[in-house]
């Protein structure tokens, strides 16, 4: 490695994982690693994080001081004024933690936090399907559901940084009924527990995973074949809204389960009965490493612009 050369540390962070890689100026990866999300919540998790870059700056040979430029991927909101975290129930304390402040302690003012779906918006943007795109989106759909949306060739956060939280979209069952948990009427839909509810509730009894209702659909079960039907019928409804509001180029699916192709191909079948006009969509091109692709991506673009004079 060249020794007077900057580096930037990326992160993907997930409630059971965390995924974290060094990059040069371009945003290549030269060194990664990953590894279980510290279970302690946010400062042991804060503190796994500087361990991590140490690790990798030491793997590539990089000195501390040569990693300058810091993005970590939340599986939240993060406030584009304020830095704040919130909707963030997976890793406790994080939304009463200061990540920003603990980050710059550590690497400098070059530090920043994002949404992690934005960023996997990024990588797919930068590297993958939606590399021609000025206006795009990247649907997550796995445990739960969450959306990264680019318009006009930016990332758009909202005004609060909650943009794209799409669990909380009133697509099949009534938003204003009394239920028994927090989680969003889109994802009580589409999300991993829905998925094997209604797979029990057709009756099915040998799948014990969203993975298992996959193989047994591969075998022909009808009850897979109808429980995947029904959730692409709800996938294809958020995907017709979407499109109607923002009139994308393309939506990337990515996910544990939106990038199956089982799924979206059902979605992409349904969506001709809903909307007249064609709609793009895609399964995600970098898979599970679009999100840490789009985190060492937009921290060497915020690298190379603090190098620019003024």
């Amino acid at each position: 490695m060249t020794h007077d050369a900057a580096y930037c540390f990326a992160a993907d962070l997930g409630g059971t994982k965390l995924a974290a890689a060094l990059a040069d100026e371009e945003g290549r990866i030269v060194a990664e690693l990953a590894e279980p999300t510290d279970p302690r919540g946010a400062s042991h998790v804060a503190a796994q994080l500087v361990a991590c870059a140490d690790t990798l700056a030491r793997s590539a040979g990089v000195g501390a001081t040569q990693v300058r430029q810091a993005m970590v991927g939340l599986p939240g909101a993060v406030d584009p004024r304020t830095g704040r975290i919130s909707l963030i129930p997976n890793i406790a304390g994080l939304e009463d933690f200061d990540m920003l402040g603990y980050l710059r302690a550590r690497f400098g003012a070059g530090v920043a936090i994002e949404n992690d779906v934005n960023l996997a918006m990024l990588g797919e943007h930068a590297l993958g399907c939606a590399s021609r795109c000025r206006n795009a989106a990247f649907l997550a759909l796995g445990t739960g559901a969450g959306l990264g949306l680019l318009i006009d060739d930016k990332l758009y956060r909202g005004a609060s940084g909650a943009a794209g939280e799409i669990a909380d979209l009133p697509i099949g069952r009534d938003p204003t009924a009394k239920l028994p948990t927090a989680t969003g009427t889109f994802e009580l839909e589409v999300g991993s527990h829905a998925i094997m509810d209604r797979y029990r509730r057709q009756g099915g009894t040998t799948a014990t995973t969203v993975r298992d209702i996959f193989g047994l659909l591969e075998k022909g079960d009808p009850v897979a074949a109808s429980v995947l039907e029904e959730t692409a019928r709800w996938v294809a409804l958020a995907v017709v809204t979407l499109q109607s509001l923002l009139d994308l180029e393309l939506i990337v699916f990515g996910g544990s389960i939106g990038v199956r192709p089982e799924l979206y191909e059902r979605v992409r079948r349904t969506l001709p009965s809903l909307l007249s006009r064609p709609i793009d969509i895609a399964p995600s091109q970098l898979g599970d490493r679009a999100g840490i692709v789009g985190a060492a991506w937009a921290a060497a673009n915020a690298l190379r612009q603090r190098a620019v004079p003024a």
